[in-house]
């Protein structure tokens, strides 16, 4: 068609009079994909517009085949079309029918992927993080897909590209941390905020890391700040410096600071600043910290020793206020690595048996459950009112099959802050006097030793 023709039988498809019938026009052949079926005429306006584009009358409140008026288009009008260009020339854009767009999404989403795996040899990685990355790729080929078709295929592979970095560069369990808006600045080329959780890398990031720890995804719900923090933690990331903290009573160590906090007879809570500070200097009071997940059970016992013992023989303890963070895993290392026992003491529920299990799988020679045996537990549900779902528990079975048993049997939640908190403050009693501690791990039922050891 020449170019004055065109502009002719454009002006006439834009004719307000023909709006209806183009759209019922195209509706038809994308949904048969050839001209198919009849359209009304409503109107005298809508006939005489049509008529002026096929070249034939037709009656307001008749009806005209589209297969009739793509064969007048085509032999009959001064334009020589078929209706598909009629249509495609109106609109500006082809007709593709549904199936075929969806295969053709489909396709670019594959290809999308498929571009993201050739990426990763050109970055350099390590064997061991080329190993993660492609593991986290392969599981997770469905969620690419889908956000190659929300964001593009640049983005996708952009967000890829700057995880699979991240995961390099992400620190080992015996380095110190390292920051979110530092890392992404070194691996997104977006700034400080290229990891931020709502950002495509940032969600890749996420998704990586419930992942590889499964486990700890699920202590919170998926997508909260707590659910975020946690995993950002167990890869040693942390928003910043100072917004984490652990919570701490009688730490010793050879710096004027903790000297003077552990004389005061002062909590103190540490940030990862503090800890990058002291953490190598930092111990504990005769080679055993005692650690609360409740806040309230870390009070009551601190509160117990200062008031019972000189502070020159008070106990250290430690509180992580539910789930650990980075700074409760950092100064716990730290403490381990001197040679430090851990006792954890937690809640008779989901998450407090899972903070344990945590424990121990990072630490098993080094950690020990503090009056978290079966008995324990029937002494703690006396007054304990909290129903339970026993289903949560199988997740820890394998580390407390005696208790899990007890506790699904009962269907219920109890705390250590009631009843069991004479217990615990006896046990610190002897410790401090004694220097007898807790049972450890795997040890016989009632079985203690002593533990005391040169101070430090």
């Amino acid at each position: 068609m020449n170019p004055d023709l065109e502009r002719d039988l454009l002006m006439m498809l834009r004719s307000p009079h023909m709006a209806r019938l183009l759209e019922v026009f195209r509706e038809r052949l994308v949904r048969h994909g050839e001209p198919k079926g009849r359209v009304t005429i409503e109107t005298r306006l809508e006939a005489d517009a049509l008529a002026d584009i096929i070249g034939k009358q037709v009656k307001e409140g008749g009806s005209i085949g589209l297969a009739e008026v793509d064969l007048l288009l085509r032999e009959k009008s001064a334009f020589h079309c078929s209706l598909v260009d009629a249509i495609k020339l109106a609109s500006g854009k082809p007709i593709i029918r549904p199936k075929v767009e969806r295969e053709r999404e489909r396709a670019a989403r594959e290809r999308a992927v498929s571009r993201c795996f050739a990426l990763l040899p050109e970055l350099s990685l390590s064997p061991e993080s080329y190993a993660r990355v492609v593991s986290w790729m392969q599981a997770g080929r469905d969620g690419l897909r889908r956000d190659a078709g929300r964001w593009g295929e640049a983005e996708l592979l952009a967000a890829v590209r700057a995880v699979a970095l991240a995961l390099h560069h992400a620190p080992s369990r015996h380095e110190p941390p390292v920051y979110l808006a530092e890392l992404a600045n070194r691996v997104t080329g977006a700034g400080a905020h290229g990891l931020d959780a709502k950002r495509p890398a940032g969600t890749l990031l996420l998704r990586a890391l419930e992942f590889f720890f499964p486990d700890t995804a699920r202590r919170e719900r998926r997508g909260s700040s707590a659910w975020r923090t946690n995993l950002l933690s167990e890869a040693r990331i942390a928003r910043d410096p100072v917004s984490i903290r652990v919570d701490t009573f009688g730490l010793m160590g050879d710096m004027p600071y903790l000297r003077e906090l552990r004389r005061a007879a002062l909590t103190r809570s540490l940030n990862l600043d503090d800890l990058a500070q002291i953490g190598q200097q930092v111990r504990c009071w005769n080679g055993c910290v005692f650690v609360a997940e409740n806040p309230t059970v870390f009070a009551l016992l601190f509160r117990h020793l200062r008031e019972k013992h000189r502070e020159e023989n008070h106990a250290t303890l430690v509180c992580t206020n539910g789930n650990l963070n980075l700074a409760d895993w950092t100064l716990l290392e730290s403490l381990i690595g001197s040679g430090a026992h851990v006792y954890y003491c937690g809640d008779f529920d989901v998450r407090g048996l899972e903070i344990a299990a945590a424990l121990l799988t990072r630490f098993p020679e080094a950690v020990s459950p503090w009056r978290m045996t079966a008995d324990d537990y029937i002494s703690a549900i006396q007054a304990g009112k909290n129903k339970l779902d026993p289903t949560g528990l199988q997740r820890v079975n394998r580390h407390f099959p005696e208790l899990v048993r007890e506790m699904s049997k009962r269907g219920l939640a109890a705390d250590q802050e009631s009843s069991l908190i004479e217990m615990l403050k006896r046990d610190l009693n002897r410790f401090v006097l004694e220097g007898i501690a807790p049972p450890r791990w795997n040890e016989p039922p009632g079985h203690s030793s002593r533990r005391h050891t040169a101070q430090v």
